[in-house]
């Protein structure tokens, strides 16, 4: 047990110095060896908990999508939320969390191999989302869920750039933002005019049966 709590102990300190490096832009400078020099630990202790420097960082990021999806699993009021309520309340729940870590997230989010993990898990969250709309008949399908999917990210990695740079007060601008461009992606994801409009054009085509022509050549 005091192994176990060792090794962890180890691992949030060379998570805190790696943070702490990146703030002060000197992670590009070090190496496994003179990181593991400052942290005062051996190389083969580094090697148990993480196979290169970029690898703490993607730790950091999985992280960041596992304490939303876990506070938004443990709300009870999450649970009663429809799908397009719940995409959004993950998208507040990711800012509400990420302000203790702005700094880093500022130096990191264009590092695309960093955010691998977290992508990954965010689409994983959101496609269960999305099948659960579709089951309660929120969300249509139309075979678009890789579609939706992409959507969402673009506009959750878009909301991470307007937010860093929101200077107002309790970040008020990026909530307002969320709703707007959130609007009409989740707006569409629903039964909307389209699906109306095929739905009438399907019931006229089977309503009535349009004669054949036949077409003969006169000789």
């Amino acid at each position: 047990m005091a192994t176990k709590s060792k090794e962890a102990s180890l691992e949030a300190r060379i998570i805190d110095l790696y943070k702490q490096l990146v703030v002060e832009d000197k992670i590009k400078k070090m190496t496994v060896f003179s990181f593991c020099k400052a942290l005062d630990i051996s190389e083969a202790d580094f090697y148990k908990h993480f196979s290169s420097l970029d690898a703490i960082g993607r730790k950091i990021w999985t992280a960041y999508a596992d304490e939303v999806i876990s506070a938004l699993k443990q709300s009870e009021t999450y649970q009663s939320y429809s799908a397009r309520e719940k995409i959004l309340a993950y998208f507040f729940t990711f800012f509400e969390n990420a302000v203790k870590d702005r700094t880093f997230i500022s130096k990191t989010y264009m590092n695309f191999s960093l955010l691998r993990g977290y992508q990954r898990k965010f689409r994983t969250h959101m496609a269960e989302v999305i099948q659960e709309g579709v089951i309660a008949d929120e969300i249509q399908s139309r075979h678009l869920e890789n579609l939706y999917l992409d959507v969402l990210w673009g506009i959750h990695w878009g909301m991470i750039q307007f937010w860093l740079n929101d200077e107002s007060e309790g970040f008020e601008d990026t909530e307002k933002a969320i709703e707007t461009y959130l609007r009409i992606p989740l707006e569409l994801m629903g039964q909307n005019v389209l699906d109306s409009a095929y739905e009438a054009l399907r019931f006229t085509l089977n309503r009535f049966k349009f004669p054949k022509v036949k077409i003969s050549i006169l000789s």
